[in-house]
């Protein structure tokens, strides 16, 4: 599992947590002749999303956004996921 920190339009950070998986490169055939497997590329999958935000007291207490996740951030998901993907392999 990994962290990555990504800021919203107005500067809200969020803390999103996910998984990665290092894809299966194409196998055309197997040493005994089988037919290959086509492969896959890496991917990631968003597990959590945690921001800080008020309580009904204006305390500030870290809250998973996960399920509501893609009405608070401005760029699509996959788009997203494109991003950690890359800051991940480039680390």
């Amino acid at each position: 599992m990994g962290t990555y920190t990504h800021f919203t339009h107005d500067n809200q950070e969020l803390d999103i947590e996910y998984e990665y998986d290092e894809g299966e490169p194409m196998v055309w055939t197997e040493p005994n002749g089988d037919p290959g497997t086509p492969g896959y590329p890496p991917t990631v999958v968003i597990t959590h999303a945690f921001c800080s935000l008020k309580n009904a007291k204006g305390i500030y207490v870290v809250v998973d956004i996960l399920p509501v996740f893609d009405m608070i951030v401005e760029d699509d998901i996959c788009n997203l996921e494109d991003e950690i993907l890359e800051s991940h392999e480039n680390q």
